[in-house]
């Protein structure tokens, strides 16, 4: 029987071409599968990394706005403000005591200084005379103010809310005269007034017109700064008072107060008669007049 025809490799040769196209298309796919996997991954990092950013960003507005509820929208600083060439007055509820009179008459106290340390309960205020008498007292503020909201805060109205009302102090008078009144102020409240809000004074007549915000629009932004001297009176009574800020956030309604660092302003109207008076002059120092009706002094 003939022996079988030795093999020519050809069936092998086959075999090694299909087992390498196979090894080589599971390659290309694993290749491809990884390129595509990066392709999604970077993709999905980016989806991802934009998210994290918005949140990181709206983590930072939410903590912004925490700090900035936990404090007040404006920042605010007031004290009394005298313009030195205007007659000023101070005013006690009661007459001096023996000492008080002792040290105020040996000239020991400067006519334009030390009167508020030396008489705590002292209200003082800028003078106005008609005919020879004290016609008015005006208590003078200086407001400053610096925006700490997260946005531009609106102020929409300012008031002076009455916290107490007595009868004009009458017990003390002193009182430091000059040659004339100086400019009023821009703005005014009228403490007798039922709802005393800040109103535009005329310079001609020192009458109170439109409310000021009416007139001028009030905005602070961020870090901005403003200052507001202001002008008050009370023609029949003694008053503590504080200011109000009617502010507007962006949609949330709030009202802010300002005093006078915790305590409030104090106004005084003239009373008709003072149980102890004293006036000043640059040669004669300090001078006492008796009990009597507040008179004019220059």
């Amino acid at each position: 029987m003939p022996a079988a025809p030795l093999s020519d490799g050809q069936p092998d040769a086959a075999a090694d071409r299909s087992t390498r196209r196979k090894l080589l298309l599971a390659a290309g796919g694993a290749a491809a599968s990884a390129v595509i996997g990066t392709v999604i991954g970077a993709v999905a990092n980016r989806i991802t990394s934009a998210e994290q950013a918005v949140r990181d960003d709206r983590a930072v507005e939410q903590a912004k706005r925490a700090d900035a509820q936990r404090k007040p929208p404006i920042a605010t600083n007031a004290y009394y403000y005298d313009r030195s060439d205007e007659a000023v007055v101070w005013a006690l509820a009661t007459p001096l005591t023996g000492d008080q009179r002792q040290r105020l008459l040996s000239r020991s106290l400067p006519a334009e200084g030390e009167v508020a340390d030396t008489f705590p309960d002292v209200v003082n205020g800028v003078v106005r005379s008609v005919d020879g008498r004290l016609a008015r007292v005006l208590t003078r503020l200086r407001v400053s103010a610096v925006g700490q909201w997260t946005g531009p805060v609106f102020v929409r109205q300012i008031r002076a809310r009455v916290l107490k009302r007595f009868a004009p102090l009458s017990g003390t008078l002193l009182l430091r005269g000059s040659q004339g009144d100086g400019e009023p102020l821009s703005i005014g409240f009228d403490l007798d007034e039922p709802e005393s809000v800040a109103r535009v004074i005329s310079p001609k007549d020192e009458t109170l017109g439109a409310a000021y915000v009416d007139r001028r629009a009030l905005t602070l932004s961020p870090g901005e700064p403003v200052t507001i001297d202001v002008q008050a009176y009370t023609d029949r009574s003694y008053c503590e008072w504080v200011i109000e800020l009617e502010l507007d956030l962006g949609g949330e309604k709030r009202v802010q107060v300002v005093d006078d660092h915790g305590r409030p302003f104090r106004s005084t109207g003239v009373a008709a008669r003072y149980q102890d008076r004293y006036h000043v002059s640059l040669l004669d120092g300090w001078t006492a007049d008796g009990a009597g009706p507040p008179v004019w002094k220059l």
